[in-house]
């Protein structure tokens, strides 16, 4: 299976966001790892060392911009994509995402047809 050997951290402050994408992967053999606001999606990134990060532009006690600026960093040593779903872009957010490596918007309502597509196509060129 495709999937089996990619981990992914999922960080949503939405109970019902964080399921439909954890049953989506997990139904593709990925590895899930769950978090409800950016604190904890941090320390996450840093003892799960996730393949690919979903998560949220709008959480409590720490957003994703935050959350993106706080990892960048680490992607040198240890690459990894992140995905950013918000419901709207800005061009201030346009602005910093540019400064992020291995960094995407996906705009909400997503598919969850086209995160598996995007994620896959990911660690598909990782893998080669």
């Amino acid at each position: 299976m495709a999937g089996s050997s990619g981990k992914v951290l999922v960080i949503d402050d939405d109970v019902h966001i964080r399921r439909v994408v954890e049953v989506k992967l997990r139904s593709h053999g990925y590895t899930v790892i769950t978090a409800k606001n950016g604190r904890e999606g941090l320390e996450a990134i840093m003892t799960e060392q996730p393949d690919v990060v979903v998560s949220d532009i709008n959480m409590p006690m720490m957003d994703g911009e935050t959350l993106c600026k706080e990892t960048n960093h680490l992607k040198k040593d240890r690459p990894f994509l992140t995905i950013i779903m918000t419901s709207r872009i800005t061009a201030d957010q346009e602005s910093w995402i540019k400064d992020m490596q291995n960094t995407m918007f996906m705009e909400k309502p997503f598919s969850p047809n086209k995160l598996l597509q995007v994620i896959e196509g990911h660690l598909a060129a990782v893998n080669r």
